[in-house]
């Protein structure tokens, strides 16, 4: 029992079909996935065009460091 792919021209890989892909839509990357989930939700770019980070993101990053001070003050800090 094998399976074959009637779809597939013969001789072409996946990276060929990969690389055709990406070429033909370049919003489709990681990075500019991951630019629109970071970036703020009102306004991404600032006037000069700049990227900005989603201030809900930072807040949260910042207390989340903060608790892992905390922890490793008292884990390791105290005698």
């Amino acid at each position: 029992m094998s399976m074959s792919c009637q779809n597939q021209p013969e001789g072409v890989t996946m990276h060929e079909r990969l690389s055709k892909y990406l070429t033909e839509d370049p919003e489709d990357r990681l990075r500019g996935h991951l630019g629109r989930r970071l970036g703020d939700p009102l306004k991404s770019r600032t006037n000069d065009g700049r990227f900005r980070v989603n201030p809900l993101l930072l807040i949260l990053s910042f207390v989340a460091l903060v608790v892992v001070g905390i922890f490793v003050f008292f884990s390791y800090g105290l005698p």
